[in-house]
This record gives C-alpha cells, structure tokens and sequence, in this order.
C-alpha cells in the first residue's frame, strides 16, 4: 500500500509552477517544423512513412510547416510571461538587458557571417541598398520594409526576431497590468489583433507585407499570456491533482489534434496571397491549440511530463535557437554547392533525382544541428555568462503580492 502511495504521489505530484514541461518539447516541434518546411522547399522530398505496410504521409504538416511560426511566438509570450504570473517580474532593465544576452551574440555573429557572403557575391553591386539592409536588421525594423524583409540579402527567417524585439518593448509595461486583469487584457489584446487582421490587413489586395507585422501576432502573445495564468495558478494547486492532471492530458491531446486539422485545412490551400490570408485566418485558433498542448502537456501526469521534458528534448530545446537562425541559409547553401552531389544540370528536385532527396534533407539537418551545437556552446553561452559578469546582469527580483 505505501507503494501504491508512493507511485501515486509520483504520478500526481504538482508541476513546477516555473518550468512548463511541454514548452520544451513544443520549442523543438516548431523549430524543427518550420526548418522541415524550408528544406522541403529545396528538396522537394514527400514525406512519407510506412509503419507495416501502412503509409503515413506528413506532406500537410510539412507543406503548412510555416504555420508554427505562430505556435513559437506563442511559447515565447508564455515563456516571457510566466515569471510575471508567478509573482517574480523584474525590472525593465533587467529584463532587456536578460534579453539581450539571450539574443545578440549569436544574432551578430550570424549578420555578419551573411554580411560577408553578400559582400562576396558575384551579383553583388547594390552597397547603399546592403547597408541599408543591414541597419533594418541592426534596429529589428527589418519586417516593416520590402528589401530587408522579402528581397534582403542577408538572413530571411530573422524577420521572426524583429517581431520578437519590438514585443519585448511592450513586454514590461503590459505584463503587470494583464497579471492584474487577465481576461480583460486578453479581451484587449485578441479584440485588437482581430481588428489589425480584418479591418487593415486583410482588405489590403496584397498582404505579403503586413502579415507578419507584430499587431497581426497579439492574439498569438495573449493566448500565451493567458495559458502561462492559467498554468501558474493551476501548477500550485495541491488538491484534486487527479483531476487536474487528467484534465490537462486531455487539453494536450486536443491541442494536438486541432493543430493538425487546421495544418491539413491550410495545406489545402494554394496560392500565395490565399496563403497568406489562410495564415491570417487560421492564426487565433491555431495558437490557441498550441497554447492548450503547452499549458495542458505541462499539468498533465508526471509520466507524460517526463516525456516532453527529457534530457534529449532539453538539449535539443537548449540550441534550437541557433538551430533556427541558421537552417535556411544553410539548406539554400548546401544546395548551391551541390553538397551531396547531384546528376542534374540544376534543380534536382524538379528532376525528382533519388537518393539526392533523402540524402539532402538528411544532411540539411545534421549541418543544422552541428552549427547550432558550435553556436551555443561556443557563443551564446559563454558571450551570456561573460555579460552577466561585465553587466553584473544578476538583478534581485521585485516581489509582488498578485498571485
């Protein structure tokens, strides 16, 4: 009986209210989705698995993988808010100066790898039109202008990161006041998102400019915001663990299957601007799922815990940043130097030229996973740890007495 005791209490036991077990394994699905997706756009590989005799195709969840762009901004408005829900928000200058060293060490380091390469390039002769460029990606404004964001010569998937900062400047002053009043702050932000999307955005004939511009992801931030709440309050909860943590495995397994309906319905989609608006429409509730696997994974039972926060998951989730700065360019690169070889004059995947496909997107990955390990451990880590002693970045946090 003191066994049974002790396994239940094992299975049951609340989630650190901190550390969202799933969020780790939700960062490694995103990233690894969206690089899938651009290296599929370079190898032109259907995937397709057979279990048995059975076949199993991913070309939905591969063909939309941009998709989880929005799950990853998402997870970084939970992330973000989370200490704040817990009662231990930080100063501004704290958090900035946090953030910083997160973000910049491997995010100049990689502008002035791509600086380099444009700099090199046969074709290159536009140099006011490259600094300017440059200065979009240096002031992370480089997503409200159509050369550094669409036409930039250097890396295009940092746009993300440009959405990401510009957050970041709102992050200290809206946090507090939607730990306050959290339903009316995510009424706030959705009901103005929702605006953005359907008053402005999309009546424009051509949205590839403004869809991907921080007031269109503000419902994307506030359910992440909203399922942080949710999940802090809940994570403390010693009574009804039971309940809870049945009641979150299932909220996990909704989410998942309602992240992979909407990715069907959106690969059903064809033609960029019917893209884009699919994108758009689909954006509330495909976060929203995201947002129920993050929080619901994450007060689910200590087994399914466990699961999505092992020590593989954590270490892929601890480089999946360089991982994601880095993987296109890569792929488009490996491709241009014809690395593995290929028979065809050029474009081998219209060619459909096998085992090149597989070889590709297996090698696109691997040097992806090898340059964001280099990149972590050679880089960010020690440019963090040298900041946090230089900057003495170690600041005491502010207690706050809403929980």
């Amino acid at each position: 009986m003191t066994d049974v005791k002790k396994h239940n209490s094992k299975r049951l036991a609340p989630a650190p209210a901190d550390h969202a077990a799933a969020g780790d394994s939700l960062r490694v699905l995103c990233v690894g989705m969206i690089a899938w997706y651009h290296i599929w756009q370079q190898s032109w590989l259907s995937p397709t698995l057979e279990l048995g005799g059975a076949r199993l195709s991913l070309m939905s969840a591969v063909r939309a993988g941009y998709m989880f762009v929005d799950l990853m901004l998402m997870l970084s408005g939970f992330l973000l808010y989370l200490p704040y829900a817990n009662g231990k928000e930080r100063t501004p200058a704290a958090f900035y100066r946090r953030r910083a060293l997160r973000i910049l060490p491997s995010y100049w380091l990689c502008l002035i790898v791509m600086l380099a390469f444009a700099l090199l390039a046969p074709d290159f002769k536009d140099g006011p039109g490259l600094a300017r460029d440059l200065a979009a990606h240096l002031t992370f404004t480089h997503n409200l202008f159509y050369p550094s964001y669409v036409a930039t010569r250097l890396n295009v998937v940092l746009w993300t990161l440009a959405v990401e900062v510009q957050f970041y400047l709102l992050l200290p002053a809206l946090a507090p006041a939607f730990r306050k009043r959290p339903l009316i702050g995510w009424l706030a932000m959705v009901g103005a998102a929702l605006c953005f999307q359907r008053l402005w955005t999309g009546q424009m004939a051509d949205t590839t400019l403004f869809v991907n511009r921080l007031p269109n992801f503000l419902d994307v931030y506030a359910n992440g915001m909203l399922a942080a709440h949710v999940y802090a309050k809940l994570a403390k909860r010693k009574k009804r663990r039971g309940l809870i943590a049945a009641l979150g495995t299932a909220a996990c397994l909704l989410g998942l299957w309602g992240i992979w309906r909407l990715l069907v319905g959106q690969a059903s989609v064809y033609g960029y601007d019917l893209l884009r608006q699919g994108q758009l429409d689909r954006r509330f509730l495909f976060s929203a799922c995201g947002a129920l696997f993050l929080a619901g994974g994450s007060l689910s039972y200590g087994a399914v815990r466990r699961f999505l926060s092992n020590r593989v998951v954590r270490f892929l989730s601890g480089v999946s940043f360089n991982f994601y700065i880095w993987h296109q360019w890569l792929a488009v690169k490996l491709k241009e130097w014809r690395i593995p070889p290929y028979l065809a004059a050029s474009d081998p995947n219209q060619a459909g030229e096998m085992p090149w496909q597989l070889h590709y997107t297996l090698i696109c990955f691997a040097a992806a996973l090898i340059v964001a390990v280099a990149m972590t451990y050679l880089v960010e880590k020690p440019a963090a740890r040298w900041g946090q002693r230089k900057l003495k970045t170690e600041f005491p946090v502010k207690s706050s007495p809403v929980h």
